[in-house]
């Protein structure tokens, strides 16, 4: 194992949490070995379902949903049948070949250019199409560390997973929380003297909910983002590149390198978010717990979770 029981905190787990996360690994290599098609089937009368069982996990997407800008695009069905094929096209993936006809390129241009400049590199991602993409489809440049900041899963048998699937073609997990040498502060060190690539995510921040920074977007979804990250990489000289990916109608994956930000700032990262989820709403992961509705005075409305 290259990373599993170091990367997680020092807390021994439980024996449920230990047989909670055996049995998810075990799911997960189930549906991995199943065809797309097949799983989609057996699945699919689970998600009228999902409602019934969650009432208010339900509730509050369908409130997040009005308040976002997209309107009737959005609504409970449409969404969690996304959730499931996304899941489906993550695991096919996981530890494997990528399949190169099915996968698009845009603007490979702008990681070319942000490599030829010898500076460290971070790769600023969102939650949004098969996530597993936004660190496997750009290349790790040669003699230059590529790390990838993850947090731990819950159950360390997850969490060695996750990392079988992950540490690829010279790419690395470093993980949040982690006080050795794969954890954040020292990876960052590497990553700067050697200017490698540190890939993330704008659109998370693990932790309390005290700890968070957010941004409000369309001025009415407030999500959290790694502020204080984003303002060390910006001293230290990183250039920001956003990466997105989205599904097609006709199946494949379509991935974006954007143009690097001249601003690492909120305004920057907030309009490559609107930008981004605009382009597929359905694919956004919705459900993060931290996300508020904003009201007119920009805070968020109370009781809502």
């Amino acid at each position: 194992m290259r990373s599993g029981a170091s990367s997680n905190a020092s807390a021994i787990p439980s024996p449920a949490t230990l047989a909670a996360g055996h049995a998810g690994v075990a799911l997960l290599s189930a549906l991995r070995r199943l065809p797309a098609q097949v799983t989609g089937k057996v699945l699919s009368p689970a998600l009228g379902l999902y409602p019934a069982l969650r009432p208010g996990h339900s509730g509050r997407l369908r409130d997040r949903f009005a308040a976002s800008p997209f309107g009737a695009a959005l609504n409970l069905r449409t969404y969690y049948a996304a959730r499931m094929r996304l899941l489906l096209e993550g695991l096919a993936i996981h530890g494997a070949s990528l399949p190169a006809s099915r996968i698009l390129v845009h603007g490979e241009s702008h990681y070319r250019s942000a490599l030829a400049a010898n500076r460290p590199i971070a790769l600023i991602g969102l939650h949004s199409g098969v996530l597993e993409l936004l660190h496997r489809v750009p290349e790790a440049p040669e003699g230059r560390p590529f790390r990838i900041l993850t947090a731990p899963a819950f159950s360390p048998p997850l969490t060695e997973f996750m990392a079988r699937g992950r540490e690829l073609e010279g790419k690395r997990i470093l993980w949040i929380g982690n006080r050795d040498q794969r954890g954040l502060e020292n990876g960052l060190r590497s990553v700067i003297a050697s200017n490698g690539v540190l890939a993330l995510m704008a659109d998370q921040h693990p932790g309390p909910a005290g700890d968070c920074e957010y941004l409000g977007l369309w001025d009415r979804i407030r999500v959290p983002w790694p502020a204080r990250l984003m303002r060390f990489l910006a001293s230290r000289g990183f250039l920001c590149v956003p990466v997105s990916t989205r599904l097609e109608p006709d199946g494949r994956s379509r991935f974006d390198f954007h143009p690097v930000l001249k601003e690492p700032d909120g305004d920057g990262i907030r309009a490559f978010l609107e930008t981004a989820i605009t382009a597929a709403p359905d694919q956004w992961n919705w459900s993060y717990p931290k996300i508020r509705i904003l009201t007119r005075d920009n805070r968020p409305v109370p009781g809502l979770k």
